[in-house]
């Protein structure tokens, strides 16, 4: 007779939206899927509360999702991180509806975020973030992207 299942992973979405802090890169890791290289974020503070994110240079959006212990396993260094969005299509033509990347997990918390950095990035429709440890779905949340009204600052860069 087999014995209780374990359960797995789980994790739960404890803030999100617009954040404000200090981008700066990342080291490059192994299996990286995206467009550019990952960069985190630094003094992070999330500046509005909303899963409707107008897109501007230097935004950054996201989630801050706290993993829930899960004996026998021990908590993870890191989680996997899948974003889908609209297509993207970068200057040199490469075309991506999901960026991949790793996300580190700090005193049980993890940040994922994306930050508009070029125009090509900020798509409007519907982006959703999802969270994923050992192959499995942890945590999700669906934002939906739109431009800024026309003559509104498309900008944040050099804000805050």
């Amino acid at each position: 007779m087999a014995g209780p299942a374990v359960a797995g992973p789980r994790a739960e979405v404890v803030d999100f939206g617009v954040v404000a802090g200090r981008l700066v890169d990342s080291p490059p890791d192994a299996g990286q899927q995206a467009l550019e290289p990952v960069r985190a974020m630094q003094k992070l503070r999330y500046i509005e509360r909303s899963d409707r994110i107008e897109a501007r240079l230097c935004r950054n959006f996201g989630i801050t999702v706290k993993l829930l212990p899960t004996p026998p396993l021990r908590m993870p260094d890191r989680v996997e991180v899948r974003v889908l969005h609209p297509e993207l299509t970068r200057p040199d033509g490469r075309q991506s509806a999901e960026t991949r990347f790793p996300s580190y997990v700090v005193d049980g918390l993890s940040h994922i975020g994306f930050t508009f950095e070029h125009d090509w990035e900020m798509a409007p429709g519907a982006w959703t973030m999802i969270v994923s440890l050992r192959g499995d779905e942890i945590a999700r949340k669906d934002f939906t992207v739109t431009l800024a009204p026309p003559g509104a600052p498309n900008s944040d860069c050099g804000v805050g």
